[in-house]
């Protein structure tokens, strides 16, 4: 089996100087994920970032993750970056354990808090 990514339009230029790409993650030709990859508006065009990887679960845990943030690596590099990250939700252990054995390496934790209307009693 021949796991690639297929763009699914034509790299995107944006306002803030950075660029982007979706791409399709196939098996054999058939579609059974999405990628979506950029460079950082923060740390500029030498930083490839990651923004969304899902691959349908009937195609998990069999490598097709893997193969595709490694094809997004190449693809970073062919665009001149020198680094690449990417978000993982708290809760996403197999995505953590993915970039982890791929050596993404942790670097911060964001946290969030939802604010109602009123405050809360002290």
């Amino acid at each position: 089996m021949t796991t690639t990514l297929r763009p699914t339009g034509p790299l995107q230029q944006h306002a803030d100087g950075t660029r982007s790409r979706h791409y399709q993650v196939c098996v054999n030709s058939r579609p059974v994920g999405v990628l979506h990859l950029g460079t950082s508006a923060a740390f500029g065009d030498s930083v490839a970032c990651v923004r969304d990887v899902r691959i349908e679960e009937p195609d998990r845990r069999r490598g097709r993750g893997t193969v595709a943030l490694l094809a997004a690596e190449e693809v970073a590099r062919g665009w001149g970056c020198t680094r690449i990250e990417t978000t993982v939700p708290a809760d996403a252990g197999p995505a953590l354990r993915l970039a982890q054995a791929l050596g993404y390496a942790v670097r911060n934790r964001g946290m969030e808090k939802r604010l109602g209307d009123s405050p809360p009693a002290l």
